[in-house]
């Protein structure tokens, strides 16, 4: 074995059919897409080159404008629930509290239901005519407050990021409850043992030894909140009057609706591109150093 991984040949040979695949499945379509974002075509004529026109037209697009304003809002709402809420929760959970796992499994569960069927729920929890949330208000003697949740603009948003918020908070307090169970239970011993309490064990141990992991967790939240799709397309398709339009619902109508594919191209490119920055702007944010126990 030591031969074989010692050998550069060999070596080449075991990653080749995972690069082709990444070359054919990644690499190609992204060239491909950005490629195609500076042309005018629908793919079934011979495309005419515009060079930069559609990203001039993209940022004089109004409804492009607010589908990134949402974007950004969501982006915000994941943060304060996946960041701030999971971060809370798991800090609970790591105190090995009674039903510690039911806990963790209930917290955990919406996430492994496709975005499809959460949609699906969700349109029904939130229905004018039998909706649980109507439901409730009547019940509370509130009807004043009753609406069509997502048929009203003021409102449509705010329900999605909802959803999203209860979907996958779960998930990233796994992820941070794991980081956290990696630290050295001497570390917490000795503080205690000095008199710190809970709060400054979390401030000067726990917080500044998950900071790598609340780092990449950031990037998976934020990229994932810029490509939301299927949850969008269910619950409302960009509706009301694009209230809750999206980059992603955006370029899906472009490019499958009106088959502007230069023009959806270039809304991906701007995903892509929005997508890199937060990296860049998460390692920043939260720079860390190496650690060593």
């Amino acid at each position: 074995m030591k031969k074989i991984l010692g050998n550069k040949k060999a070596i080449a040979v075991f990653v080749l059919p995972a690069f082709l695949l990444y070359l054919v499945f990644v690499l190609f379509p992204i060239v491909y897409n950005i490629v195609i974002s500076f042309y005018r075509t629908n793919l079934m004529e011979p495309g005419e080159f515009v060079g930069l026109k559609n990203y001039v037209n993209l940022f004089q697009d109004s409804i492009f404008q607010k589908a990134l304003k949402n974007n950004l809002l969501l982006v915000v709402g994941s943060l304060i629930a996946h960041l701030g809420l999971a971060l809370i929760f798991a800090t609970l959970l790591f105190k090995k509290v009674k039903g510690n796992k039911f806990f963790q499994t209930i917290f955990f569960f919406p996430c492994v239901i496709c975005g499809v069927a959460v949609g699906l729920l969700w349109r029904f929890v939130y229905h004018q005519e039998f909706g649980l949330v109507n439901q409730f208000l009547g019940l509370l003697g509130k009807n004043e407050a009753m609406r069509a949740w997502l048929g009203d603009k003021d409102t449509a948003l705010l329900c999605i990021i909802i959803v999203v918020m209860w979907q996958y908070v779960g998930y990233h307090m796994i992820i941070q409850l794991a980081a956290m169970k990696n630290i050295p239970e001497s570390l917490y011993e000795a503080a205690r043992i000095d008199g710190a309490g809970s709060w400054m064990q979390f401030k000067s141990i726990t917080f500044p030894l998950i900071k790598h992991i609340l780092r990449i967790d950031a990037v998976l939240i934020i990229t994932g909140s810029l490509k939301y799709y299927d949850l969008v397309a269910v619950m409302t398709n960009g509706g009301p009057n694009h209230a809750t339009e999206v980059m992603s619902t955006y370029m899906f109508y472009q490019g499958f609706r009106t088959l502007k594919y230069g023009y959806s191209a270039a809304i991906g490119v701007v995903l892509l591109l929005l997508c890199a920055l937060s990296v860049v702007i998460s390692n920043h944010v939260l720079k860390t150093e190496a650690i060593e126990y």
